[in-house]
């Protein structure tokens, strides 16, 4: 079975019959997207399609599968094999989309009340250390979904540097925010720059837009890897990452007592998130190279 070859052919059939992508997904009851994605070679036709996207492009099944068009008296055994297998493969696919499904809503419900928490000044003073395993956990688990699930890296280069470059770019601002304002902070009392003063208040607004920011993109990513490239999981680790530094920051700022602390403690986040995000790297580069000389 090749994707691409048959994504040609049904491409080259609905033109031939005249169809545009849209009026084809009505006549077989799916979208047009998913008549695109069938003719990038992105994915295949459902199995219980193909018979009926066989009759409305007068193209046979094995022909279908196969992805070109065979003389008459080609085995038909071979066709039928092919059928079984993808509809084993979809099988598959159907439920990688649903084990990455639960898993981005179990992370990100958890994610969202320790956001809650976090900058509503509700976690105590051993708040940065759960924090600090919490996201180790997350990282764990993404990690182990990435090779449960499966992932092509090629597929990825493309869309995660974006990610990557906002991930990591949020944790600088946060980092970078933080020591601007200590300068301010020791020329105020602390009064001022705690979370009830001010300058508190609007460190505070901007972390919780950095914690919505990177979130909201987390569940885009995770969407779009589900929907093109059949439930393979993307790389999400600078993305939680930003988040939880900003949990902690915020964090910092609810419990604040001296200049002193705040200093030691800014410098302690930033070093844990970082500690945390290179060791599930390493690992992971670790074991794709183990993989591949394999």
């Amino acid at each position: 079975m090749d994707k691409q070859k048959t994504g040609e052919l049904i491409k080259s059939a609905r033109i031939k019959k005249g169809y545009t992508q849209v009026e084809l997904g009505d006549l077989l009851g799916v979208t047009n997207k998913a008549i695109s994605r069938w003719e990038k070679g992105d994915s295949f036709p459902d199995i219980g399609v193909i018979e009926e996207l066989s009759r409305i492009l007068d193209i046979r099944i094995q022909d279908i599968v196969i992805g070109e068009i065979k003389e008459k008296n080609t085995d038909s055994e071979t066709a039928v094999t092919e059928v079984v297998r993808v509809a084993k493969l979809q099988d598959r696919v159907k439920k990688r989309e649903l084990i990455t499904g639960i898993v981005a809503v179990i992370i990100v419900g958890y994610m969202l009340m320790c956001g809650w928490y976090s900058f509503r000044g509700h976690i105590d003073s051993s708040g940065m250390y759960y924090l600090g395993i919490s996201l180790a956990v997350i990282l764990v688990v993404v990690f182990l979904k990435e090779r449960l699930i499966g992932a092509d890296p090629n597929r990825e280069n493309a869309d995660k540097r974006i990610y990557n470059i906002i991930g990591f770019g949020s944790m600088a601002y946060s980092f970078i925010m933080m020591i601007i304002v200590t300068g301010i902070f020791n020329n105020h009392e602390i009064q001022s720059w705690k979370i009830d003063g001010n300058i508190g208040r609007i460190i505070n607004v901007q972390l919780i837009i950095i914690f919505i920011l990177n979130l909201a993109l987390l569940i885009i990513q995770n969407y779009v890897s589900m929907r093109k490239y059949e439930g393979e999981t993307g790389r999400e680790y600078s993305l939680i990452g930003a988040c939880f530094t900003s949990m902690m920051y915020s964090w910092l700022l609810h419990t604040l007592t001296d200049i002193h602390s705040f200093n030691k403690y800014m410098i302690i986040i930033a070093a844990i998130v970082i500690i945390e995000l290179l060791a599930v790297y390493i690992i992971r580069f670790c074991v794709t190279n183990h993989r591949q000389v394999s």
